[in-house]
């Protein structure tokens, strides 16, 4: 077994990933922004046009690595597992759960030290209820918890039929101490990273927000987009209907809850070392007034903020491992 670990960061959407990989090739944001990445830097798959095709779905690799002295960061895009299954496959839930063990199963001579899910996604209802939020909108936001919660929006109509003992259930992590490290960081410096989506912005600019009881809801088996209204609808009446004094359900999409199911279901532990990274671009329950009239820039400036979230992330933990092993290397030169 390597004494080095994994990091697995794991993005939905191909268009989703792409600028999450150009922060992290970003040269300007790396060195003049202030963040460090300090790693070796290969691109496996990066950039593609579109979804990266394999053969087999079992040969995807990752888009990128960063791999310093301790630890291997990877990149995965679930829209490249998905190039060899059917198009009318490319959001069915179902789908990504035959596909997700892959990324898992890659590298099994490293330990798992922490899975991030990242990608797009509305809000929650607790925005609008918790007082850590000053507005109901926060558009082109980040917000960065370590809970999950599934619901089933599946139909006869739809082309998703997974099913899991886990449904309405609120499931943790395993990594609160990273996150609440995380949460003290001052953001501050940072939101000139940060761009400002063109429909129905934050009034309050661009924020990341970081709690480690902050809920990513889950639509799901949802895979007509037209539905996310209403199925967004019925995952946060579920959300409340379980658990009607929680204020933390502030994400809500269809993926990051997969990827927390995947992670526990390959380590076999109640509670995964899990993250979750949300670019929020809609309100809740307001998919197509707010990303509809504009989807690239709405998404994409997402998705991009994400990624500054994401190199930030990538940051401390290079930085955490760095002063382990330099006060490691101390304490044995002060012992001879």
């Amino acid at each position: 077994m390597s004494k080095k670990t994994r990091v697995i960061i794991v993005v939905n959407k191909y268009w989703e990933c792409d600028p999450v990989c150009w922060v992290l090739t970003n040269k300007y944001i790396n060195e003049q922004c202030g963040i460090e990445l300090d790693a070796r830097l290969t691109c496996l798959t990066y950039p593609s046009y579109g979804p990266v095709k394999s053969t087999r779905a079992e040969d995807t690799l990752p888009r990128l690595i960063l791999d310093t002295d301790y630890k291997t960061i990877e990149v995965w895009c679930i829209s490249d597992l998905l190039s060899c299954s059917p198009e009318e496959f490319q959001s069915s839930s179902e789908e990504k759960m035959k596909l997700l063990p892959i990324i898992f199963k890659y590298d099994m001579e490293k330990k798992i030290e922490l899975v991030v899910a990242v990608g797009t996604a509305s809000s929650g209802p607790g925005v609008s209820h918790n007082p850590v939020f000053k507005s109901s909108n926060i558009n082109g936001s980040v917000v960065i918890g370590s809970q999950v919660f599934m619901h089933n929006g599946g139909d006869e109509q739809s082309k998703s039929h997974y099913q899991c003992d886990s449904w309405d259930k609120l499931m943790e992590s395993g990594s609160t101490t990273f996150i609440d490290q995380l949460k003290a960081v001052d953001f501050t410096d940072y939101g000139q990273l940060m761009l400002c989506p063109p429909t129905n912005p934050a009034l309050e600019g661009q924020q990341v927000y970081v709690d480690k009881d902050f809920v990513a809801l889950g639509d799901v088996n949802v895979t007509d987009y037209s539905l996310y209204a209403q199925k967004d609808g019925e995952t946060g009446a579920a959300f409340a209907a379980h658990y009607p004094h929680n204020l933390n359900g502030v994400s809500l999409e269809t993926t990051h809850c997969l990827i927390y199911k995947a992670a526990k279901d390959h380590l076999k532990k109640h509670k995964p070392p899990f993250i979750f990274v949300s670019g929020e671009v809609d309100r809740y329950k307001m998919f197509a007034t707010d990303v509809n009239p504009k989807v690239y820039a709405q998404n994409v400036s997402g998705a991009h903020n994400s990624g500054v979230a994401v190199a930030l992330i990538v940051s401390l933990l290079n930085k955490q491992a760095h002063d382990i092993h330099t006060d490691s290397r101390r304490e044995m030169t002060q012992c001879i």
